[in-house]
């Protein structure tokens, strides 16, 4: 009983220091008693960070998490490395996308300094060692203990970009991870334009390489990105990097229940602790410059 008890205090303060870092006015969409009763009596303690957004602006992070699972083993490797699965995603890692947590953190509460409403949030808590949220389920998890953590924060996305699709004419959602093979750069992953198929239709690829482009915003606050902004997202472009995962495929516009979506990962250099602020901010300045050039202007539905 100690340890469930240390267990409740120690995921109800870090939902809390959330609520604080993100900047949120409103509650989170978390019960807080809840999540305690159920780290006390419950072998699926609350491990995924929900925020009600009031803009159509999604945002995810699904390898920052910090948190064990308790009473289960880490994944497994050994009969999961080069295996394809539905989809043909075959990469097995373990390791988490350092301080995406608090970049991402920071970039909701510049968002909401700037625009004065706030993003939707999802957020993984639980380390990618015992789930890969950015995985299908086939080699995501390994405990079937942990699948409850895993359809949580995919039912979260799923509900949010429901909920935009039949507020808004259009939204943007941004997985946002953490890179090493360049650690200069924020690396563009939409799939070569696919995952963002309809903003690319109806604005151009302005929308996501020109000035007030998602990418031509992050270079103008500060971020080296690859490729550069003078590729369009097609053909092969995004190929040398990391051109986005399950996250935007599944939930992108290429998909006709989807939203435009991309993947920004930044290098290591924007992750280190003396610069994570600094980070999140220019990054939720970008995306408050996106929103204002490409989405402020439509009606809601």
């Amino acid at each position: 009983m100690r340890h469930k008890g240390w267990l409740s205090v120690c995921v109800t303060v870090a939902v809390v220091l959330s609520a604080v870092q993100l900047g949120a006015s409103e509650p989170l969409s978390i019960d807080i008693l809840s999540l305690a009763h159920a780290a006390d009596d419950s072998p699926v303690p609350d491990l995924v960070l929900i925020q009600q957004g009031t803009i159509p602006i999604l945002i995810t992070v699904p390898h920052g998490g910090r948190a064990p699972i308790p009473g289960i083993e880490q994944r497994d490797a050994s009969n999961k490395i080069g295996r394809r699965v539905s989809g043909n995603w075959s990469s097995f890692v373990k390791g988490g996308d350092t301080n995406t947590d608090i970049v991402a953190q920071h970039m909701v509460s510049e968002i909401r300094a700037i625009t004065g409403a706030a993003p939707y949030v999802v957020m993984a808590r639980f380390q990618r060692s015992y789930v890969d949220a950015n995985r299908p389920p086939d080699i995501a998890l390994d405990s079937p203990q942990a699948r409850p953590h895993y359809d949580r924060y995919h039912a979260a996305i799923r509900r949010f970009v429901d909920e935009i699709r039949s507020r808004y004419p259009a939204g943007l959602l941004i997985d946002v991870h953490g890179q090493h093979l360049n650690s200069e750069v924020v690396m563009r992953g939409t799939q070569n334009g696919k995952t963002v198929a309809r903003l690319i239709q109806r604005a151009g690829f302005d929308a996501v390489t020109g000035p007030n482009g998602i990418f031509g915003q992050l270079e103008a606050n500060g971020f080296t990105v690859f490729p550069r902004n003078s590729e369009p997202p097609r053909g092969t472009a995004e190929n040398a990097g990391l051109n986005g995962g399950y996250t935007v495929a599944i939930y992108g516009s290429v998909m006709r229940d989807g939203i435009d979506a991309i993947q920004m990962e930044f290098g290591s250099k924007y992750r280190q602790n003396a610069v994570l602020e600094k980070t999140g901010r220019d990054a939720g300045r970008a995306v408050a410059g996106f929103h204002a050039a490409y989405l402020m202007g439509l009606d809601r539905k």
